[in-house]
């Protein structure tokens, strides 16, 4: 991705940013979580990071947490990693 479009992408996150804000003052906890996951696509897309990359990093991320839970606490299994639809 040239830098231009990457500028051009950080001030549309830097947008949203304000917007989730604003949401979040109005209370609508649902269409901040949409703006949060159309964030997270952009910052993906400027720093180069694939879905696979990600769900990497996720699964990581549970194992850790996993493995950090009381013992007297039920632990369910991490998730199983959708496979892809090719339909």
């Amino acid at each position: 991705m040239d830098s231009d479009t990457a500028d051009r992408l950080a001030g549309i996150v830097a947008s949203l940013n304000e917007h989730m804000d604003e949401l979040d003052s109005c209370g609508l906890r649902e269409a901040r979580q949409l703006l949060s996951v159309v964030k997270l696509d952009l910052q993906m897309r400027i720093h180069g990071i694939s879905d696979d990359e990600l769900h990497a990093l996720c699964e990581v991320l549970e194992q850790q947490q996993y493995r950090q839970l009381p013992t007297n606490v039920v632990a369910f299994a991490p998730r199983q990693r959708k496979k892809k639809w090719t339909g």
